[in-house]
């Protein structure tokens, strides 16, 4: 029996260069953040990344917004930022529906633009509780990265995405609408696409990322 091709371990670093290379440029566009999202698909199908991690004793955690006690379900949209992109770090996106001064609806107006900070903190997650965050939400249904994964990977790039066609054909419609309304970053770009290339910075960023990094490129290991 012939060993396999290339290993595990090779193939993770590989996409993880390959996340490298999709926020490289100042302004990333639709072309990186598809790149992007095969890749992220890869690491988190089958926990390629957390059992090569693993391998080697390394623990993932990342640092993501917190949106704890925010009522994203009342958002008519909404989108995480938090992440670089051009000259600025991004704000976090949250439109609710407007009330009159005189709508009985006015109080819960301004308490959800008062729970619903720009730049909110921050927590620390391992890696399959990041995948479950929300980073989008388009009339009250909230998207978690696992998801938008899946979708941008799908839709443009090969992957396969969800055994049932109706679960898929939802979440596709909703990140269609969600794609097609709001483009509020960048020169244009949708916050679709936007988030993607988001949630490969953030993860770029854990310490325990940048550790497996250097310990794959180094040949090091058992």
């Amino acid at each position: 029996m012939q060993d396999v091709l290339i290993e595990r371990r090779q193939v993770v670093r590989i996409h993880l260069d390959q996340l490298e290379r999709s926020i490289a440029p100042r302004a990333p566009r639709e072309g990186e953040a598809i790149y992007a999202s095969i890749a992220l698909r890869f690491l988190m199908d089958d926990n390629a990344l957390g059992a090569v991690a693993n391998e080697f004793g390394i623990v993932i955690e990342i640092d993501v917004p917190d949106f704890t006690g925010t009522p994203l379900t009342q958002a008519i949209v909404f989108a995480a930022g938090g992440y670089p992109y051009g000259d600025h770090v991004t704000e976090a996106y949250y439109a609710y529906r407007a009330a009159g001064p005189q709508s009985p609806h006015r109080r819960q107006f301004e308490e959800n633009l008062k729970t619903s900070p720009r730049s909110p903190s921050v927590k620390t997650l391992k890696y399959t509780k990041f995948l479950a965050t929300p980073c989008l939400g388009f009339a009250g249904e909230i998207v978690d990265r696992a998801t938008l994964i899946r979708y941008i990977a799908n839709k443009c790039g090969g992957a396969h995405h969800h055994s049932s066609r109706t679960k898929f054909d939802a979440i596709d419609n909703r990140l269609t609408d969600i794609g097609h309304g709001l483009r509020v970053r960048g020169d244009g770009i949708s916050v679709v696409f936007m988030e993607t290339l988001g949630t490969a910075w953030f993860l770029l960023q854990s310490p325990g990322v940048i550790a497996l990094r250097n310990t794959l490129a180094s040949g090091c290991g058992p």
